[in-house]
Order: structure tokens, then C-alpha cells, then sequence
């Protein structure tokens, strides 16, 4: 249903991720894809308050179409983009030793933490089938 209000029900952090000097494009995403996201899925504050996570990468295929078609693009100066969606923003910060532990110790495997980018979402939606 078509809204044009923001919702109160969902909220959604995005997070754009860098990969570590050294660390290869495919040994980022394998990583964050086989180890890192079943991790984070795993702990209990996930569990409880996350409704969804995402991982999402960068097409440069379809980047290098649109440039070449004159559409503004930025460039790919990210390696990937985490979604998470919940209730509301207490429940998305996912505040928990848990959490913090096993999170940053991976994330530190593959990530270059000081470059990651938070983006805190407000939704209005539009189409919803």
C-alpha cells in the first residue's frame, strides 16, 4: 500500500563497508558472505531485535552501463553495504558485549572499520507487494 508517511513500524540502518588494505574484492565478500553474516546472525541481541539483514555489493557491470549512458553514478569507493532492519533505532544499535565481541573481532578480519559509514533510514513505502 502507498504511503506518504514515514513509517513507525520499521526503521533501517544502512552500513557501507570497506575492505581491508590487502584484502582481495572475492576474499571480501567470501568472507563477509560465509563467515561473517552467519556470525552476526547467530548472536542473541541479532535474534531478538533484528527483522532483517542484508548484505549488498556493488554491480560494476550495471555502474559501468548507466556511466556509459550519461546517468551520474557515484563511484564505487565501497565494497559493500550491510542492511539492517528493525523496529525502531534502540533496537538496530544493537548495543550488547555479545555484539561487540564477536563482531569486531571478525570485522577486523576483512574490514576497514575506520571507513565504515553509517546511514540511518526513516521508510515511507511505496510499493509493497
Amino acid at each position: 500500500m502507498a504511503s506518504t508517511t514515514i513509517r513507525t513500524d520499521r526503521v533501517r540502518l544502512a552500513i557501507l563497508l570497506i575492505r581491508k588494505p590487502g584484502t582481495t574484492v572475492e576474499e571480501f565478500r567470501r568472507h563477509w558472505a560465509e563467515v561473517h553474516g552467519p556470525l552476526i546472525g547467530s548472536i542473541e541481541i541479532v535474534k531478538k531485535n533484528i527483522l532483517k539483514y542484508e548484505q549488498a555489493y556493488p554491480n560494476a557491470e550495471l555502474t559501468a552501463g548507466l556511466k556509459a549512458g550519461g546517468a551520474n553514478v557515484p563511484s564505487l569507493e565501497w565494497d559493500g553495504m550491510a542492511i539492517f532492519e528493525a523496529e525502531s533505532y534502540a533496537k538496530i544499535t544493537l548495543k550488547s558485549d555479545e555484539f561487540k565481541e564477536l563482531a569486531a573481532a571478525d570485522a577486523d578480519k576483512f574490514l576497514n572499520a575506520t571507513e565504515m559509514r553509517f546511514i540511518p533510514l526513516d521508510l515511507i513505502t511505496v510499493v509493497d507487494k
